[in-house]
């Protein structure tokens, strides 16, 4: 989980390397003596080295999602609400949210699904009134590996450096009183041709073989229309605030086009200070196993 992290911090804050000695762009009401003089390559510096040494954090999310169907000419709008607890040494999450769909023409009104989830050494146990009858389903074994798998990848921050260069002239690099705030806006083939090789990196073995033939030839006939990225980092501890993305993207399958529309907004917090997260008792003894849910 921490490596997932900094694939989140290193990623994107990579970009500020290509311009090293630009200091960050005082924001309307910013006050003078509260503007730093420090570069981008410094502050990329010192928030990824704070980054390495996270040890725990709570997240709150929002992802709004759209989805329309060229096929039949259905739209579905999916929102989501998350709060998130996670440490990293042991690696361990706890989530709880609400996920609210609703679909372009339709008079049935669909039921907001409750979720909760804990991620933890021996497998992943969720909980949501949609699965399994309303009881606690436990998942090991091979697809666990994977899932830990996918959180334990690590970029190496010179590699992605290489790659991103090109998209030195998208990137602001603002502060205010209190934060740093890098944006990123960027489109065109170049850049969908990044994603498409970062999504492969970061897909274990295992999971590239069970999405098959099929899987694979609609990851690469996905397409990224455009992707904004905007992060704060606090000024004083380095810690990041906050981590903002808005994607356009396009899936095409047996010559029909899916548009998917993403706006996610993020809010990190209570940073170091989150206690051990154990599944509780009554929730290990009464999960269902997954696979055996699924015969």
């Amino acid at each position: 989980m921490k490596k997932w992290m900094l694939l989140i911090v290193a990623g994107v804050l990579a970009l500020v390397l290509a311009a090293c000695n630009k200091t960050a762009e005082p924001t309307e009401g910013t006050s003078k003596e509260k503007e730093s003089d420090l570069t981008a390559e410094e502050v990329y510096t010192k928030a990824l080295e704070t980054s390495e040494k996270m040890e725990s954090a709570e997240v709150s999310m929002n992802l709004k999602q759209r989805m329309e169907s060229e096929a039949d000419s259905v739209a579905m709008d999916t929102e989501s609400k998350f709060d998130t607890k996670m440490t990293m040494d042991p690696m361990a999450v706890y989530l709880k949210g609400t996920t609210k769909m609703t679909m372009d023409g339709s008079e049935e009104k669909m039921p907001e699904m409750d979720m909760e989830m804990y991620m933890v050494d021996d497998g992943m146990y969720m909980f949501s009134d949609q699965l399994g009858g309303g009881n606690w389903l436990k998942m090991e074994g091979t697809s666990m590996d994977a899932i830990q798998e996918m959180a334990g990848q690590q970029p190496n921050p010179s590699d992605q450096l290489k790659m991103l260069k090109d998209y030195a002239k998208d990137l602001s690099f603002e502060q205010s009183d209190n934060e740093f705030i890098l944006k990123l806006s960027a489109d065109g083939e170049k850049f969908n041709d990044l994603m498409q090789q970062t999504i492969k990196d970061s897909l274990p073995p295992e999971l590239m073989q069970q999405m098959g033939e099929e899987g694979k030839q609609a990851l690469e006939n996905t397409k990224i229309n455009s992707m904004n990225y905007e992060i704060t980092i606090d000024k004083e501890t380095f810690e990041m605030k906050t981590f903002n993305m808005d994607m356009d993207m396009a899936m095409k399958q047996n010559g029909s086009a899916l548009n998917i529309v993403q706006n996610m907004e993020s809010e990190y917090s209570n940073i170091n200070k989150v206690d051990a997260i154990e599944v509780p008792a009554d929730v290990k003894e009464n999960a269902i196993d997954a696979a055996n849910q699924q015969q």
